[in-house]
């Protein structure tokens, strides 16, 4: 983003001003409940490889819905080393604490991640005249959720709340009563695609204007499910790196 000079004025690889438009990721919200049958059982270290279940998207049924995209959830998202519910309980001193440890065991953390649309105006820019502690310019974000993603969230979360109801979950805590932003799965800005107009990389991750340039990470994408991104950056990264070692054995490169 900061990167204008006299050959590039519109800064790197974004003559078309593209480059920190469609910003998107997961628009999520959480659920602490406590499984009935397990609280007050003793203490054990079930953290496991965390993520314990994973539920994919399940409304697809067959049924008209007014939004696109789907939703997803997974199951104790989070560590048992510190107690997470302690936050949202009422209560001081040693019975507080009885009370933490009773309902510890049958702890459910349920998280939530939905679609959000890939849109020009959401973007990132850069402030010239608001700089850092080092003199750098610094980035501005420019987001805000449309009809769509709100209408999937709301979705996401009532079907959430009918598999608790049917686990015969309790003391339920929405910790996200209304859309706050995203969770650490970020994409966008830096597209690809095959019309220079509306893209900055190729197919292989390069950018058409400076051709040393590749871009592997989620900023290629040019649109988002509901699914994590992580391993569809690795299959970028490693078929870029293999069409990179092709063009320099060419001289391409």
């Amino acid at each position: 983003m900061n990167s204008k000079s006299p050959q590039f004025p519109n800064g790197l690889a974004n003559s078309n001003d593209v480059v920190g438009r469609y910003l998107h990721g997961h628009n999520t919200a959480d659920f602490l409940a406590y499984l009935d049958a397990l609280v007050g059982k003793p203490p054990v270290n079930n953290d496991g490889a965390n993520d314990h279940s994973y539920i994919p998207r399940c409304n697809i049924d067959g049924k008209k819905r007014d939004y696109a995209g789907g939703f997803h959830y997974e199951l104790q998202d989070s560590t048992f080393m510190f107690p997470q519910h302690a936050p949202y309980l009422k209560g001081f001193g040693r019975k507080f604490k009885e009370q933490v440890r009773y309902l510890q065991s049958g702890f459910l953390y349920v998280d939530c991640y939905s679609k959000v649309l890939a849109r020009p105006e959401n973007r990132v820019t850069v402030d010239a005249n608001l700089k850092d502690a080092y003199g750098i310019p610094v980035p501005v974000v420019h987001f805000k959720f449309c009809d769509n993603d709100r209408a999937l969230w709301d979705e996401m979360k009532e079907k959430a709340r009918e598999i608790l109801d049917t686990a015969k979950c309790k003391l339920v805590v929405d910790t996200d009563p209304t859309p706050n932003g995203f969770s650490s799965h970020e994409v966008g800005t830096v597209r690809m695609g095959n019309d220079p107009r509306t893209s900055v990389l190729n197919a292989f991750n390069q950018a058409r204007e400076v051709k040393n340039l590749f871009v592997t990470d989620g900023s290629c994408f040019t649109t988002f499910p509901e699914k994590n991104p992580t391993l569809t950056i690795m299959a970028f990264a490693v078929r870029t790196a293999r069409h990179m070692t092709n063009e320099a054995r060419k001289g391409n490169l």
